[in-house]
């Protein structure tokens, strides 16, 4: 199966746009902070919950032992229909410059359509005017490892390793009462994949005045290993207002995308996906 995303002409200047700003705040005096606010540069314990107004760019194809399947852009096909999405980042800063981070991202979304042609899905066929039910379910998550090789009293930028698991299902069903005389049964038909992919990466994170801190992050890696054949990329641009231990709340702009070749049993595919928006978010440091 391959999901692949598309790039916009105007997604090279957003990004030198967002970091060149990063630059100019990074310059801002050191933040001066009430007693009793937290700081997020010595805080052990960092936790963040939120959610995404999120675009994604979806070619989808699930291959059947008799061969290729049919490339499917899923929000063409089937819109976006009903979607939940969530993301929770935490951290744990056992020592001055070390730090445990783990995170949790969970999108998924369902609809229905009557295909406009047809569908080869796995070792089924979805024939052009079947009433077809889409459901996608994508998950990831990362456990890493960051040092702080630059540490001062406003900001440290930090070097990052760590392992990302992606878990993608897929699945197509359709009910021949309702697929106008086009099928004789229902039919039904699912691919799943868990891909373990690690990752380096760099992060920043600034002192602002009034409570304000600066956290961006960028994450790669490409592998080619037994299964598995791709690669991951994770940018992520934060800002964070932190008053108190209890009381935090953030916005910002996360760009995800995982690129792999998968064969397996249980899938037999690519998966080429993005999602990227701005993100709301609530956070404790204590």
């Amino acid at each position: 199966m391959k999901p692949s995303s598309t790039a916009t002409g105007d997604r090279p200047a957003r990004h030198f746009g967002a970091f060149a700003l990063l630059g100019v705040l990074a310059l801002c005096p050191m933040a001066v902070l009430a007693e009793d606010a937290p700081n997020l540069l010595t805080d052990p314990f960092y936790l963040a919950l939120g959610t995404y107004i999120v675009e994604t760019d979806t070619d989808v194809r699930l291959d059947g032992e008799s061969g290729q399947g049919t490339n499917v852009d899923w929000e063409k096909t089937f819109g976006s229909g009903d979607v939940t999405r969530f993301r929770f980042d935490g951290q744990w800063r056992f020592a001055d410059r070390h730090k445990v981070r783990f995170m949790w991202f969970d999108s998924s979304r369902d609809a229905s359509r009557t295909l406009e042609e047809d569908i080869e899905w796995g070792d089924e066929t979805f024939p052009v005017s079947a009433r077809v039910k889409s459901e996608f379910s994508f998950a990831v998550y990362e456990l890493a490892y960051e040092y702080a090789f630059l540490r001062r009293d406003n900001y440290e930028v930090s070097g990052s390793f760590g392992l990302h698991y992606t878990e993608l299902d897929l699945e197509l069903s359709a009910k021949a009462e309702s697929s106008g005389g086009t099928l004789d049964a229902d039919i039904r038909e699912s691919g799943s994949v868990g891909a373990p992919l690690p990752v380096i990466g760099l992060r920043g994170l600034w002192a602002l005045p009034y409570n304000f801190w600066i956290d961006a992050q960028a994450q790669y890696f490409a592998l080619s290993i037994d299964e598995y054949d791709g690669s991951l990329t994770d940018l992520r641009l934060m800002v964070n207002w932190q008053p108190k231990t209890w009381l935090g709340i953030g916005i910002g702009y996360n760009q995800f995308t995982v690129d792999v070749d998968v064969e397996k049993n249980s899938f037999d595919g690519s998966l080429d996906w993005t999602y990227e928006g701005p993100m709301i978010f609530y956070s404790a440091s204590f």
